[in-house]
């Protein structure tokens, strides 16, 4: 698996296949509304396991930098926040075990994007997750997003 400009090649890890003709996968999407909290990330992926999803897009994670952790139970989740050490926005993907094992890259964009990349037999798979303002943010705000 790789993290920006890494090559597969020098990515350590085996890639497994995601997609199935006979496998159904399930794709979700949580506005968490913290992650920052003890215990949060755990309950997130619990819930995650318990729908029976694959892939989860979580906004709103609060957390600050970029970067991968796995969970104890197996779940791997990536997420890109804000640089400037604020406590704010923040996105992230939740991935099963199995999902997890088909990463072959990732990129964080800023605190309200991410991308994933994953392989399958079939077809490479790309997974955006965006957190866009709402029509309650400041126009500054907004005008920045969306430009």
């Amino acid at each position: 698996m790789t993290h920006g400009s890494q090559s597969q090649q020098d990515a350590s890890g085996l890639i497994k296949s995601l997609i199935d003709p006979k496998y159904t996968m399930k794709i979700g999407n949580w506005n968490v509304r913290t992650l920052y909290r003890n215990g949060n990330i755990a309950q997130a992926a619990r819930e995650m396991t318990r729908r029976g999803i694959d892939l989860m897009g979580i906004s709103e994670t609060y957390w600050t930098g970029q970067g991968k952790m796995q969970l104890a139970e197996g779940e791997t989740n990536i997420y890109s926040g804000r640089d400037d050490g604020n406590h704010g926005e923040g996105v992230g993907i939740l991935m099963s075990k199995h999902a997890a094992r088909s990463l072959m890259e990732w990129t964080p964009i800023s605190e309200r994007v991410i991308q994933a990349r994953l392989c399958s037999r079939y077809i490479k798979l790309t997974i955006i997750h965006i957190y866009t303002p709402t029509e309650d943010a400041d126009e500054q705000t907004k005008f920045e997003f969306f430009g």
